[in-house]
């Protein structure tokens, strides 16, 4: 089995025809820079582009399947190789966690070239859905295919959030966390589970989810789906068959537990903004803030020795100023800053390292 990177809008069409291939996809849309880099710290053996298939000389992988890369928010992407007993293992788990079957319409919106994109394909492949493939400029054509489930970031569940669906049994947000009022918009207008998940590409993506029957935890990633887990010092570590070690594989993620075992997310350790000496959540404050305005749609904390502060919305800034000091003198921002939009890294998630580099 050999390694092929797929450079094409449509990756799907070549999935089903590349036994022979163990399976990256390349988005299209990122930079040539990006997608240069992608390709000399990979192995490939065939590059699919909209110019053609070019074949070369790579490495034999008898039991990789799929192979997949990090999307270098906080670094340089890895790179991650996964057998088809795993990629097996995790479509079972997702199909029986979601009730997959032929019977389901599922329209896919993330792109392939993600790790919740691709996983989500494998399971409803598995499961044979009924599937279309739409690109983000694509999005309003969404109701024409009555999708039975929908999965995605939260800036795409906003979108559909303002559209009129009614054949959905549920809703599932991953990849980023979901903003509580966006949560209850989606579960008031569609009246359907809203199911918040958390996964990662050094698991196929999927690992923990709130479940599709029983008590859906809003800001939570609800319970271990497929895999151990445990918090050690406050960091989020897994373990399990899909994981990409054998042993505990820490997620570099802060965590917490409920009473009832629901794990919440408290935002990446590298992500601390450490403002002599004390240590902030961004997260924690973001939440802070979006419960004490009701006008500020988003907002992202960042910075690394102290605070910045862009938000979405119509809100005075001395009153943000003077209630972010109230949480903390050390709280106070050296940049604040209202936006029309939060700058989004694909797919859709905040990078506080990019905010910080680029808002001085």
């Amino acid at each position: 089995m050999k390694r092929a990177v797929l450079c094409v809008s449509n990756p799907q069409d070549y999935i089903k025809n590349l036994d022979e291939y163990s399976i990256m996809i390349v988005e299209p849309a990122v930079t040539d820079a990006r997608k240069q880099y992608l390709l000399e710290k990979s192995d490939y053996s065939l590059l699919i582009t909209a110019d053609g298939e070019h074949y070369r000389d790579g490495g034999n992988y008898k039991n990789e399947r799929i192979f997949m890369y990090t999307s270098g928010t906080t670094g340089d992407s890895k790179f991650y190789g996964y057998s088809q007993d795993q990629l097996n293992m995790l479509t079972k788990t997702m199909c029986d966690s979601y009730e997959l079957t032929a019977n389901d319409r599922y329209v896919s919106v993330m792109s392939l070239a993600h790790a919740h994109g691709q996983a989500f394909y494998w399971a409803a492949l598995r499961a044979g859905c009924e599937m279309n493939f739409l690109s983000v400029p694509e999005l309003r054509q969404l109701p024409k295919f009555s999708p039975t489930l929908i999965t995605a970031v939260p800036a795409i569940l906003k979108v559909v959030g303002q559209m009129e669906l009614d054949s959905l049994r549920f809703i599932r947000a991953a990849s980023a966390a979901l903003p509580d009022a966006l949560y209850q918009h989606l579960r008031s207008k569609f009246e359907v589970p809203v199911i918040e998940a958390f996964g990662m590409t050094e698991a196929i993506s999927h690992c923990f989810t709130n479940p599709l029957h029983g008590e859906q935890r809003m800001g939570t990633v609800g319970l271990p789906d497929g895999i151990e887990a445990k918090i050690d010092n406050n960091h989020l570590l897994i373990k399990g068959p899909t994981v990409c070690v054998n042993d505990w594989f820490d997620t570099g993620d802060l965590a917490e537990q409920d009473s009832a075992g629901y794990y919440r997310i408290l935002g990446r350790h590298v992500d601390q903004i450490n403002v002599n000496g004390y240590k902030i959540n961004p997260i924690s404050i973001e939440r802070q803030l979006a419960e004490h305005f009701p006008n500020m749609q988003e907002c992202a904390i960042f910075g690394k020795s102290y605070v910045k502060c862009l938000y979405v919305g119509e809100c005075n800034p001395q009153e943000v100023q003077n209630f972010l000091v109230s949480i903390n003198q050390h709280c106070r921002p050296r940049l604040l800053k209202q936006v029309d939009t939060l700058p989004l890294k694909y797919p859709g998630k905040v990078s506080r390292t990019w905010m910080d580099e680029n808002y001085q």
